[in-house]
Order: C-alpha cells, then sequence, then structure tokens
C-alpha cells in the first residue's frame, strides 16, 4: 500500500471518531489534580552513603592535584638562531650597540653632574 493511501483512510477513520468539547479542559483539571496531590519525596541518605560520597569527592580532589603537580606542561622547543654568520659584522654591530648604551649613561652622568653643582651652590 502507498502511505498517501494509508494517511487517506487513517483521515476517514478519524473523521468518524467524535471529540468531547470539554476533552481538553477534563484532562487539564486532571493533571492538575494528580499534581496537587503528589507530595515531594526526600531521600534520606544513610550515613554511609554520605561518607563514601565524602571519600569520593576527597579523591578526585588528591588526583587531580596530583595531575597537575606530576604531570608538567611540555611547552615547544624555542631554537635560537644565530643574527650573524659573518664575525666581523657581529663586532661591528655590538660595538655600535655599545657605544650607544655608552652615549646613553653619559647623558645621565652629566644629569646626575649639573644635579650636584646645583645643590652645592645651593648650599653656599
Amino acid at each position: 500500500m502507498d502511505i498517501k493511501k494509508i494517511k487517506k483512510i487513517m483521515d476517514q477513520h478519524y473523521e468518524q471518531v467524535e471529540v468531547p468539547e470539554d476533552l481538553e479542559a477534563k484532562i487539564s483539571a486532571t493533571i492538575d489534580r494528580l499534581a496537587a496531590q503528589e507530595e515531594p519525596v526526600l531521600i534520606a541518605l544513610k550515613p554511609r552513603h554520605a561518607i563514601w560520597k565524602t571519600i569520593a569527592v576527597a579523591a578526585s580532589v588528591v588526583l587531580l592535584v596530583t595531575l597537575a603537580v606530576f604531570v608538567p606542561v611540555r611547552e615547544p622547543a624555542v631554537q635560537l638562531a644565530d643574527t650573524y654568520t659573518n664575525v666581523e659584522e657581529a663586532y661591528d654591530e655590538t660595538e655600535k650597540v655599545l657605544q650607544y648604551v655608552s652615549s646613553l649613561m653619559n647623558k645621565g652622568i652629566d644629569k646626575v653632574e649639573e644635579l650636584n653643582k646645583y645643590l652645592e651652590i645651593n648650599k653656599k
């Protein structure tokens, strides 16, 4: 049989069934009445269950702490590469950088000397 034929037969059958007008209201009233009759059920844990749950939680915490402490975090290895292949170029660049640092330090020393002169003048 074809699905369309089956659907047509079922539709014809259900068209003949009479549904009371207040059926939905009766169903809702029954659901509400049954819900009102239900009392909340409290399950009392036996002391043994509480102890086992506490032990299980403690064991989980110990396991997590142990894993956090003893399992190292592996970072990818960083391989440093040389920036200069020619030794003379590297030496010249190093000399330039050291001269620059020296000039900055000299500026700082000059400022300190100016401050000392100013303080000496103020003392007099």
